[in-house]
């Protein structure tokens, strides 16, 4: 029996020894651990101690002003006369802290009888209950967490800053849409486009994002810049009006009053008066046309007029203005010009196709929401 206690122990037993909460038969295992005469087993032993003796004033360092007023016991005074029962009771061969005393085999026992072996005496434990050392290591652990969850938490909103700005959205369907912004800017939205605006604007510049087309007539003010996002292009003013298509990876922008700066991943260009450019995804440049078509503002005027112009171009404003399907039955009819009419007041687009084809000699054929131009050829 006194073999197996011989043999190593782990330190949840060490602990308990220490804080007094061995049962008997823990207790004189880790005596007779301690009475090892082997040198080798005395120098790891010695080593045990040290370093337990480090956790503890580790412990007692660290522990909290709330802990000290509920726990009785003064953990420094207990170590010093533990440390101090170790020493005048240790042997010259192991003066490593050790929390026992020894009789040696030339002393007498309290009867004055001579013995031939050692006798450890533990060391009396205090009167009042103890905490284990792994019980203040872990609750002292999971402070030292939660103050650097804290620290982290606190840290992490300082980074964020301020709540975010409460985002607004406004779409149009099937018709033009007016929208005016906080800053007082007007928006015409053509249909199936949607804007993205903040509650409330900055305090150094006015950022909204736009998918489809839309006509915005912006309100000036130099010490807040103008930014709409369409796509990978961004265009900004201080104050004019002007059109801004993004339906799709190609954006198109014509000024109608004003200067714009139209920019474009690394490429940007600036555009003024009755000026106009594309941005074209795939080629990845920037084309800038001097000549703006007047008809690129009908969803916003509500006019589009039309004088000796090809009947292909006809076909592709109405598609634009109206986002629908119009086709030329044959290329006999692409190079057709449309004479002098205009349209008024945002006509339909079932009125302007069938006008168009009538004063052309024209037929129309309607396949669903599809119109189909047909003819032999451009009227003499």
């Amino acid at each position: 029996m006194a073999n197996d206690y011989a043999q190593p122990i782990d330190d949840s037993l060490i602990g308990k020894y220490l804080a007094g909460e061995t049962d008997p038969d823990e207790s004189e295992r880790v005596r007779l651990w301690l009475s090892q005469r082997d040198p080798s087993a005395e120098d790891d032993n010695q080593k045990e101690f040290e370093r337990f003796e480090r956790i503890w004033e580790t412990v007692a360092q660290l522990k909290p002003p709330s802990e000290e007023r509920k726990a009785p016991v003064d953990t420094d005074a207990a170590w010093q006369k533990m440390r101090s029962r170790m020493q005048t009771g240790g042997t010259t061969s192991a003066p490593a802290p050790s929390p026992f005393t020894v009789v040696r085999s030339d002393e007498k026992d309290v009867a004055g009888t001579e013995r031939n072996d050692p006798v450890v005496k533990p060391l009396q434990s205090s009167p009042q209950p103890v905490r284990s050392l792994w019980s203040r290591y872990w609750q002292i652990a999971a402070a030292l967490v939660l103050v650097s969850g804290l620290g982290w938490f606190l840290l992490k909103n300082q980074q964020a800053g301020p709540a975010p700005v409460p985002q607004l959205a406004v779409t149009s369907a099937s018709k033009t849409v007016e929208k005016i912004l906080p800053d007082g800017s007007k928006v015409w939205l053509n249909r199936g486009s949607k804007l993205s605006y903040p509650q409330t604007f900055g305090d150094d510049s006015r950022d909204v994002a736009l998918t489809g087309e839309a006509f915005f007539e912006v309100k000036p003010d130099p010490t807040k810049p103008f930014r709409i996002r369409a796509g990978q292009a961004t265009v900004q003013v201080l104050g004019t009006s002007f059109s801004v298509r993004a339906y799709d990876s190609n954006v198109r922008v014509a000024v109608r009053t004003g200067k714009v700066l139209f920019s474009a991943k690394k490429k940007e260009v600036t555009l003024v008066k009755d000026e106009q450019a594309t941005f074209d995804s795939q080629a990845d440049t920037i084309r800038k046309s001097l000549k703006v078509d007047p008809n690129l503002f009908a969803y916003r005027t509500g006019r589009l007029a039309f004088k000796g112009t090809r009947l292909s171009e006809v076909v592709q404003t109405i598609n634009e203005v109206y986002r629908a399907d119009v086709r030329l039955a044959n290329n006999r009819l692409t190079n057709c010009l449309y004479a002098n009419t205009g349209f008024e007041n945002y006509d339909t687009v079932e009125t302007v196709v069938y006008v168009v084809a009538e004063t052309m000699g024209l037929r129309v054929r309607r396949e669903g929401d599809r119109f189909i131009i047909e003819g032999e050829g451009c009227p003499q």
